[in-house]
């Protein structure tokens, strides 16, 4: 999933929310175990949103992906259904 969000509604918490919404898509209908997800290493406003949404940083992909001519590093993050059902819950965040 991608997602690309206007600067006047940047910290609304509408992509977190939209993320939360397609996380338990993915785990409550398609019956995922694990979702990942990924953002460039200086996007610290995808970074927020998942782990806002209890995603969890699991390490760097260096040099992955190429971006206008230069390659750049990935942060890689993760949520199990198990981490989220608690989260539903209100175990967690």
């Amino acid at each position: 999933m991608g997602f690309v969000l206007n600067r006047n509604f940047w910290g609304a918490g509408i992509a977190t929310e939209a993320l939360r919404e397609v996380l338990a898509y993915g785990f409550d209908v398609l019956q995922f175990n694990r979702i990942e997800g990924g953002c460039d290493i200086d996007n610290i406003g995808s970074e927020k949103v998942m782990t806002k949404a209890g995603m969890a940083f699991e390490g760097v992909l260096r040099k992955n992906e190429r971006i206008k001519g230069e390659f750049r590093d990935t942060k890689i993050f993760s949520i199990l259904k198990s981490e989220f059902d608690s989260m539903s819950r209100g175990g967690g965040q």
